[in-house]
């Protein structure tokens, strides 16, 4: 199958509580035309397996296609893997403060990076709260 930009969503679930959030987007997708491309941090496997019903076998098979956080070869990682932006949810602060320093830690920073790069869109879930002066 054929993908343009409007048709590819790549969703990035980090290590903070409220993992729900993040497995609610490839299951919504699973209706339309969208595909999601699922990258899940270590910490955020075990958050599923804590706070929700759905293991993380259950949350790459609701995505298009999933990949380990640690592949930085995938496809992710380029900016010809046209897509129409990230999610990155939900997350803590780690994952804000490497993404516009350039980190590229894991596949969840470096996709953000290219996202960033190529102007499309990145959405940021904040899940930390009460902030405090840095954040």
């Amino acid at each position: 199958m054929s993908c343009t930009a409007g048709d590819r969503l790549i969703v990035g679930i980090a290590g903070a509580s409220g993992t729900i959030f993040g497995v609610r987007l490839p299951q919504a997708s699973q209706t339309t035309e969208i595909e999601t491309r699922l990258v899940v941090s270590k910490w955020a496997a075990r958050t599923l397996r804590r706070e929700t019903p759905y293991t993380l076998g259950q949350a790459r098979q609701m995505a298009t296609r999933h990949y380990p956080p640690g592949e930085q070869g995938a496809a992710l990682s380029s900016g010809s893997f046209v897509t129409r932006g990230m999610a990155v949810a939900p997350r803590g602060m780690r994952t804000p403060a490497a993404i516009p320093q350039g980190r590229g830690d894991n596949l969840i920073h470096r996709a953000a990076d290219v996202v960033l790069k190529e102007r499309r869109r990145l959405a940021l879930v904040a899940r930390e709260a009460p902030f405090n002066d840095i954040h």
